[in-house]
């Protein structure tokens, strides 16, 4: 409308050089200011750094009774193993089993554990395991979904593939734990 002189005093929207949109356009569709990249990031081996996230409670509960999800992503590897739980308190039982399969199975040594420090993940029971095992836990700072990004992240992505799946199917909510 602009281009065609069908508003006056109107300026066209600038546009980034080397990109086809606009800033305006980038600027609205913007979630959250965007981070600042480390580019000096430690380099983890399998296993060594683990982010943990839930999810929840769902809209609705699964077939199996599930109203959470928790979400297990390791650093060095990218492998992703999630639950769903019918209480948050038992992410505990699912960590603990995780971390030992991980050691027994692969033989690498869990090191750290980075999470939002939810009460599921302070639990002192939790706490004694780590302690026992010589796992650190690394608490991310409240409200700054950024510190614990890769956990964050891979929710979003898993929950959005799976509300793709199920309206694609024409299913309900019922089925994605």
């Amino acid at each position: 409308m602009v281009s065609k002189g069908m508003i006056k005093d109107a300026k066209m929207p600038t546009i980034l050089s080397g990109s086809s949109v606009c800033q305006g356009c980038l600027g609205g569709k913007t979630v959250q200011r965007t981070f600042p990249s480390n580019l000096n990031k430690r380099q983890y081996d399998p296993f060594e750094l683990l982010h943990i996230d839930t999810c929840g409670p769902l809209e609705v509960d699964s077939l199996g009774g599930s109203k959470y999800l928790i979400l297990i992503v390791d650093e060095g590897s990218g492998c992703m193993k999630g639950f769903s739980l019918r209480a948050k308190s038992d992410s505990e039982e699912c960590i603990k089993k995780y971390i030992m399969a991980v050691q027994t199975q692969f033989n690498y040594k869990v090191k750290f554990v980075r999470h939002d420090g939810a009460r599921e993940f302070t639990a002192n029971l939790l706490k004694a395991f780590y302690d026992d095992q010589g796992i650190e836990q690394q608490v991310t700072v409240l409200y700054a979904h950024q510190t614990n990004g890769m956990a964050e992240r891979a929710i979003r992505t898993i929950v959005t593939i799976g509300n793709s799946m199920l309206h694609y199917a024409i299913a309900g909510q019922v089925f994605l734990g």
